[in-house]
């Protein structure tokens, strides 16, 4: 199943002004279910939701969207999916760190219909390979949820969007894989002239890191 749009319930400078918020991030479970519980209003039909909810989950650290999940669970029949980790690390600050940000996910995924959640939605590249993750195994995505976002909350691009990026680059698949790419992510590209300097200052950057 495709998800056009992300749905967001708060805001990220909200989120981030919060005195519960560094301490959640940096792994405390307890702040981070005090922040949820401030912040977030439900969505109303939340009670008639079933299936599993899964959060973006590292081994250790932000605790954010497993709190976030968890206040999904207790107030519906959505079943927590706490067995799936993010295994990666870190995807870098710049858009072009993360356009070659590849995620991965482990942890067993049981049959059934999936929501997602994360705190903040930016490119949504995580996102998207924790949904490709769990639809491999069998199960479906229905939605995906976030508590924050940059400008935009489209997600997958439409057959229209691949289009015009492909025309506007003819060979982008020589740089990038566009069936892991998302609407951010093709904005961003949209405004390039040359699709290469992408590459050349990915390249450079990471040439710089290597040798500082």
């Amino acid at each position: 199943m495709k998800i056009h749009y992300i749905r967001r319930l708060s805001s990220t400078s909200y989120m981030k002004g919060l005195t519960f918020y560094a301490r959640a991030k940096n792994g405390d479970i307890d702040a981070a279910r005090k922040l949820i519980s401030a912040i977030i209003h439900l969505p109303a039909n939340l009670q008639e939701k079933s299936g599993y909810v899964c959060p973006v989950m590292k081994p250790a650290g932000n605790r954010i969207p497993l709190a976030l999940a968890e206040s999904f669970s207790n107030n519906s029949n959505l079943v927590l999916c706490d067995s799936v980790f993010l295994q990666n690390n870190p995807h870098g600050s710049s858009m072009i760190e993360r356009m070659y940000y590849q995620p991965s996910f482990s942890g067993f995924v049981k049959p059934g219909r999936y929501i997602l959640v994360d705190d903040v939605y930016t490119t949504g590249q995580t996102l998207k390979s924790l949904k490709n993750y769990i639809e491999s195994s069998g199960a479906e995505v229905i939605s995906a949820w976030c508590i924050g976002s940059g400008p935009s909350l489209e997600f997958e691009p439409t057959r229209l969007k691949l289009r015009l990026l492909i025309s506007r680059f003819p060979d982008i698949n020589n740089y990038l894989d566009i069936r892991k790419l998302t609407v951010p992510q093709i904005n961003y590209l949209m405004r390039l002239t040359d699709i290469r300097n992408l590459w050349k200052k990915y390249s450079s950057n990471q040439l710089h890191l290597m040798y500082s």
